[in-house]
């Protein structure tokens, strides 16, 4: 298996295929179409991505909210390989890359049913369940450690 994780930007010839994979794992399911929606703010966050074998097989979004929070966002892993770890090793990537960037807290917005997920990785649930595309989905935040070696 040949992974790599990297980070991205709106601009990069892999940005059409995380468009894609988010289009089909966040939307599809819901009946919605991302390529419908404002992708605007794309251009200013941060686009992490696994690549297996040069394909885009998960990615996620930061959205820088202040100097010390960033928001995680439109996470997606493809369905082929969901339940092998890529969510895992993203989020923990995305971690030490806000580490290594002198953010301190990140936060989210999970969907009820990816819960679990989180909590397995020590985010912790702040506030009442919401809607959001409508689906019910909680904040979720996690404090960083300052010493990536933690």
């Amino acid at each position: 298996m040949d992974l790599e994780l990297c980070v991205i930007d709106y601009q990069s010839p892999l940005y059409p295929k995380v468009l894609a994979l988010r289009h089909q794992v966040l939307r599809v399911p819901l009946g919605l179409n991302l390529y419908e929606e404002d992708l605007n703010e794309d251009k200013d966050q941060y686009i992490i991505i696994a690549l297996l074998d040069q394909e885009v097989q998960a990615c996620l979004m930061l959205k820088i909210l202040d100097k010390d929070t960033i928001k995680l966002r439109q996470m997606a892993v493809a369905d082929s390989v969901q339940k092998r770890g890529f969510g895992a090793l993203l989020v923990n990537y995305a971690e030490n890359f806000c580490v290594l960037n002198e953010y301190a807290v990140i936060e989210l917005h999970a969907r009820k049913e990816a819960m679990g997920f989180y909590l397995k990785l020590q985010y912790e649930q702040v506030g009442e369940e919401f809607e959001e595309v409508g689906i019910p989905h909680f904040k979720m935040i996690k404090h960083l450690q300052s010493d990536p070696a933690v």
